[in-house]
């Protein structure tokens, strides 16, 4: 690990001002990096610098220090999401805030970021979709969010940054247009979400527990965005998707199966704009940006040309 106040690279001395940002400056102590960014298979660590600090006196804490290449990428409240997710009791303690910086409890061995296998498991998956319940109980957050908004925005940003379009973005965007009118007509209850399905956002502690981070994209939404986007992510089959909207409903009624579809689509959809214009609008090129959104979008295809489709769009 490296002492607090022996910066010699640009990584050490960001972290070392975003330190400043919280007060925590001066103090003896030492960092490293906690996470290092990848995209592909999975994302995690790229919207921000992820680094282990122990501060002298005090427990461990994990800091994230945004990048700003990704400011777009995380909403404005996202702390005071990460600080409800916690007060939920699904997500770590937040222990300090400062400008694009946050600071958040250790989660210390065994907890890990989930892996694909992982959420394999019926018990697992079960559990991650009772945190997230946890915080749509909660009730609204008072900031909206919106998928298809989201959609639409990185699908603009893409054509002008010039990203690598896919020759069917019009009829993926079309098709995501049908689902929010049909979603639309059917009605929604918005409140708290995580709005992320990603596994590595998920940790386990090996015994069962869970937790829920990263919140930079949470806010009021319908809470089938939610479940969709995840079980988009854990499970291949539709069977294991009847079962845990079983799990989380009480019941796996069709419209209920039809809306997790459509949402897992968006997600798709949404995930693989993102990954295009990154590729082109960041400055690390190390990053698999290209190679992840192009999976997302191969997915979504593959979710649109699947026959029930359009009579997941007819019975919401």
């Amino acid at each position: 690990m490296i002492a607090l106040g022996s910066a010699s690279d640009p990584f050490e001395r960001r972290v070392e001002a975003a330190l400043e940002r919280i007060s925590w400056g001066g103090r003896p102590g030492r960092f490293a990096l906690a996470a290092a960014p990848v995209a592909s298979p999975t994302h995690r660590a790229v919207a921000s610098d992820c680094v282990r600090v122990e501060i002298e006196g005090q427990a461990p804490v994990f800091l994230k220090i945004r990048h700003d290449d990704m400011a777009g990428d995380v909403l404005p409240w996202a702390d005071a999401a990460a600080e409800r997710a916690a007060a939920c009791g699904v997500g770590p303690a937040v222990i300090a805030v400062g400008a694009g910086v946050l600071a958040l409890e250790w989660l210390p061995a065994p907890w890990a970021y989930a892996r694909l296998g992982d959420l394999q498991s019926p018990t697992l998956a079960a559990a991650v979709l009772d945190a997230k319940a946890r915080l749509h109980a909660s009730g609204p957050l008072g900031h909206a969010f919106s998928p298809f908004e989201r959609v639409t925005a990185l699908a603009r940003e893409a054509r002008a940054a010039g990203a690598p379009l896919p020759p069917d973005l019009d009829r993926l965007l079309a098709a995501a247009e049908l689902a929010r009118a049909a979603i639309a007509a059917a009605g929604i209850d918005a409140t708290f979400c995580h709005n992320d399905g990603i596994a590595s956002n998920v940790m386990l502690d090996r015994a069962g527990g869970v937790r829920l981070v990263d919140f930079d994209l949470a806010g009021d939404t319908d809470p089938w965005f939610d479940v969709g986007a995840f079980l988009n992510e854990a499970c291949a089959f539709d069977a294991d998707r009847r079962a845990l909207i079983e799990h989380h409903a009480g019941t796996c009624r069709e419209p209920l199966f039809a809306r997790a579809r459509l949402y897992g689509f968006l997600d798709d959809l949404m995930w693989g704009l993102w990954g295009i214009t990154r590729a082109v609008t960041s400055p690390r090129p190390t990053i698999e940006f290209l190679k992840y959104a192009q999976w997302r979008h191969l997915r979504a295809r593959t979710t649109l040309a699947q026959r029930d489709f359009e009579t997941w769009l007819r019975i919401l």
